[in-house]
């Protein structure tokens, strides 16, 4: 076996944290129309209280994962670590935000993550083209 079969492909992390990323914002902007139709909401409420946070210890392992090869942008990590802290925010102070205000600043985590970890990929797959 070589080196090269041993190796994920360049971006495997950076695909990870965008799928991660992407469900995330998705459950933000869902959840308002999900609060409507489900009539049972009370019963969920405790398992929302940590969707957050969950999210935050998914989607952590892959930023710092895609982060350990040198990149070409101190933009990228700036992306990617402001993207991270905002989504620990939203679930910090979840409480004082409110459902609209922590899905808000979630989403806006979201996107911060979404961008960099892209610029991150398309970095690493023009440095191998």
């Amino acid at each position: 076996m070589n080196k090269q079969s041993k190796e994920r492909k360049p971006g495997f992390w950076d695909r990870v944290g965008i799928g991660l990323s992407g469900i995330c914002a998705i459950h933000c902007l869902l959840v308002p129309v999900i609060v409507a139709l489900i009539p049972l909401w009370p019963a969920f409420e405790e398992f929302h209280e940590y969707t957050h946070f969950i999210f935050f210890i998914a989607i952590a392992p892959a930023v710092y994962l895609s982060l350990r090869k040198r990149h070409q942008s101190p933009k990228i990590t700036i992306l990617l670590l402001s993207g991270l802290f905002v989504i620990f925010l939203a679930w910090y102070f979840n409480e004082t935000l409110g459902e609209y205000g922590e899905a808000g600043i979630t989403l806006v985590g979201s996107i911060l993550l979404i961008a960099g970890h892209w610029l991150n990929y398309k970095s690493k797959s023009t440095i191998k083209a």
